[in-house]
């Protein structure tokens, strides 16, 4: 299911990111000490451009190279392991994009984007547990995430049938986004579902 592009205004040099599209880093990696470390020069980013125009274009085997050359080069940023991780689930490699995300977690535990990657691929995986509890970790440090009150909703309603659950997730990421037509239709079909 596409799914729109959030950015994250945390602290801590948390990047901008989409969830199930590439994660581009923050345009002032400055901000904070952990920022700094990050920080890419020139031809890192010439590079980096150059991976998501590959990745826009489906030519993953380019995007593979240029991303692998980038995380070797900047070796304490997540965001080259977060996007190998979203080519390789493009591809259907499920192995190489969960391999590809504990690395990025590794190197920064806490990352919204990484862990909503994973709590992705554990859906698609059948790993629903794994998956809610990766949701609630990210929501209790990140409140403000409101992908993750999407995707946890999506994941209450259709695979856990907790309908308090995906009520309560539809509602919190439907305050930010009240033009959300789909997201009223969700909220009616479970409470319709729910007897309420």
């Amino acid at each position: 299911m596409p799914v729109a592009c959030v950015v994250l205004a945390l602290c801590a040099a948390l990047l901008p990111g989409c969830a199930s599209e590439p994660v581009k880093p923050a345009p002032d990696a400055s901000l904070t000490e952990e920022a700094s470390r990050m920080k890419v020069g020139p031809k890192e980013r010439t590079e980096f451009d150059a991976a998501m125009k590959a990745m826009a274009a489906n030519e993953h085997e380019k995007s593979i190279a240029l991303l692998e050359g980038l995380a070797q080069a900047l070796p304490g940023n997540p965001i080259p392991h977060i996007n190998l991780a979203l080519v390789y689930r493009k591809m259907d490699q499920l192995e190489k994009a969960e391999t590809s995300l504990k690395t990025a977690l590794e190197i920064a535990p806490d990352h919204p984007v990484a862990s909503h990657e994973m709590a992705l691929l554990y859906r698609k995986n059948g790993r629903f547990q794994e998956a809610r509890e990766l949701y609630e970790k990210i929501l209790r440090q990140h409140p403000n995430f409101n992908l993750a009150h999407r995707n946890l909703g999506i994941l209450c309603d259709l695979y856990l049938q907790d309908y308090a659950c995906a009520l309560d997730h539809y509602t919190r990421y439907g305050a930010e986004h009240p033009d959300d037509k789909q997201l009223a239709i969700w909220i009616a079909d479970v409470q319709r579902r729910a007897g309420k």
